[in-house]
Formats: structure tokens, sequence, C-alpha cells
């Protein structure tokens, strides 16, 4: 045995060797049971808290004082509300392809047992129902459609504009049936959802967004056009497809289009830039024989006198002519 003087003490790590863990999914985070189970003491995360780590969400550390993006943010709030929670309303929205704005907030469920809390932008609220998770990203689990938009208008801070338009863009790209969205907002206060009530009613009259409902709104509520239909297709007598005007006014042969590029931006599935192909497909329908009336969301929400007095000029005109020769199909719905 060595002598007492040659005796090494005990050789603890120190804060430089403390490594980090890099867990899966977790965009570098790592909340403090976990670095608890890699070794981690609480002095030594007491110190490193004071000098080179940093709390996004309280109990959920940074190995950096640097900043940290949106999707780290996003997944901090996943770790803070826990691995049973699921994320909804409009955060879970845009995770999902709706073009949803205004994320100022991230809204998670939990089951019934669980603690519903909230710190700063982040919120856990409590459901006795079964949780669906549409996708995953990473450690943060993802609601479907349906339940979503429906706590977005319960549980957030949105306007009533917004909402209709998410709800019907929720429907047009398949995130929820009709019916399924229908059976959710039963289960909610109705003055909640009256949003979402609405744009469920467009989209099953045949509007696929929220200026097309308020185009109907208007046109209706004249009282002094022909019979309108929205999204049904225009075909050719040679059985050509011509296109699917926001509006068709079929006595008067007079499509109505609405020009906006927050509901028609991006790119298509064929790789198409959405904007410049809405407005050029006017010049389809013009040769077609039918007469087209462009209008912006601008006007139909704050001028739509003037779209009314310009849509009527051109229906005059339409019912005194004969009918282009085009085939009206209806959308399935």
């Amino acid at each position: 045995m060595p002598p007492p003087h040659e005796l090494q003490p005990q050789q603890h790590p120190s804060r430089e060797d403390r490594t980090f863990p890099d867990l899966p999914g977790q965009r570098g985070l790592a909340t403090v049971a976990q670095l608890l189970e890699h070794g981690w003491t609480t002095s030594a995360l007491r110190e490193a808290r004071k000098t080179r780590l940093q709390e996004p969400l309280p109990r959920v550390l940074a190995p950096h004082r640097g900043p940290i993006d949106g999707s780290t943010r996003l997944t901090a709030a996943a770790l803070w509300a826990g691995p049973t929670a699921v994320l909804t309303g409009a955060t879970a929205l845009a995770s999902l392809g709706v073009p949803a704005k205004g994320l100022h907030q991230a809204t998670f469920v939990i089951p019934a047992h669980g603690r519903a809390r909230a710190h700063r932008s982040v919120q856990a609220v409590r459901s006795s129902r079964e949780l669906t998770v549409a996708r995953r990203v990473g450690v943060r689990a993802v609601a479907e459609g349906a339940r979503a938009i429906a706590d977005a208008a319960v549980y957030e801070q949105h306007s009533a504009d917004d909402l209709e338009h998410w709800t019907i863009s929720v429907l047009q790209r398949g995130l929820a049936s009709p019916e399924g969205l229908e059976r959710e907002l039963y289960l909610r206060p109705r003055a909640k959802v009256a949003a979402v009530w609405r744009g469920l009613a467009g989209f099953v009259d045949g509007a696929w967004s929220r200026p097309e409902v308020v185009l109907r709104e208007v046109i209706e509520a004249d009282g002094g056009f022909p019979a309108l239909v929205t999204n049904c297709g225009l075909w050719t007598s040679d059985g050509e497809f011509i296109g699917t005007p926001d509006g068709y006014l079929e006595e008067a042969g007079t499509a109505i289009q609405v020009h906006s590029r927050q509901f028609h931006q991006g790119v298509d599935d064929a790789g198409g830039e959405r904007w410049g192909r809405t407005v050029e497909k006017d010049s389809d329908y013009v040769a077609a024989g039918v007469r087209v009336v462009g209008v912006t969301p601008w006007t139909l929400y704050g001028k739509p006198q003037r779209f009314l007095n310009r849509l009527r000029k051109v229906v005059q005109l339409g019912l005194a002519a004969p009918r282009p020769c085009v085939r009206v199909v209806p959308r399935d719905g």
C-alpha cells in the first residue's frame, strides 16, 4: 500500500468535464430531470445556470447563452408541458401546414390528471377526452386539425376572420372532414366557436377561403343578381376544363375572381406559383366567352358597394347577350 502522502484524492468531474447530453428530437435542450439522470448534481446545475446555461422555460435548459430560434423554443415548450402533452391551437395548425399568423402563444392539451398551468406565452390545459395525435415533430406531438382549430377558438385570442379562414383551410387541406369538425364543435361552447361554425358553413356551401365567404354574403345581401354558384367547374362544350372561378353567375355568363396574395400564395403541387396562375387563369375564361370581374378582399371588406356597382354593369351586359357555350359542374360536397 502506498504511503499516505502518495494517495490521490477522489476525482470529481469539473464544470468543463460535465457534458450536456444531446438527446434525440430535443434540438440540444434537456430538462433538469434529464441532466440529473446523466450525472449532473444539483450544485453543478446551480453553478452552470449562473455561468453558461440558459433556461428558456422553467426546468428546461440550453447549453449556451446565445439566441434560441422559434423551433427550438417550441421544443422547449413541449418539454415544459411534459411527455403526455399534445400541441394544439394555432401553432399546431401551422405545424400541419395551415398558413396561420399571429402565433404568439403555444397551447398544449394534457390529460385530466395533469396540472393546468401557464408561463408567459405557453399554457397547458386539461382535457378528459382522448388526445389524438396527427403527427410528431421531434418530441412535439401535434393535435389533429378539428381539435386544433376548436382549441384555438376556445383557449387563444384570434380574430373571427382568422378563425373562419383557418377553418376553411383545414377542411380544404383534408386535415378534418366537415362531419368530424361538426362533432368537435358540438362539444364546445357555441359562443366561443361561432367563427369556426361560420367557416364550416362557408366550406359546405362551396367557398374555399374567407374572401369567398364574404363574396357570397355581399352578393346575396344585395338581392339584385342572378343565383351565385361558388367553386363550380367550367368546361367547354368539347369537354376541355376551363377553370374553377370563385363565383359564377350562370344566367349572365359572368365569373368572379377574388384576387388575393394572402390566400393564393405559395407553390402548388405541380411546382407552379399560385398567385401568377390565379391571375393568368382569367384569360382562359375570356377565351371561352365568359365575362370576368376581379375583386380584392380589401374591396369586399371595405368598399363592397364599389364592387357591386362594377359587377352590376357587367351582369347587365351578360344578360343581354347569348350565354357562353360552357358546362357548369358543381363541386362535390
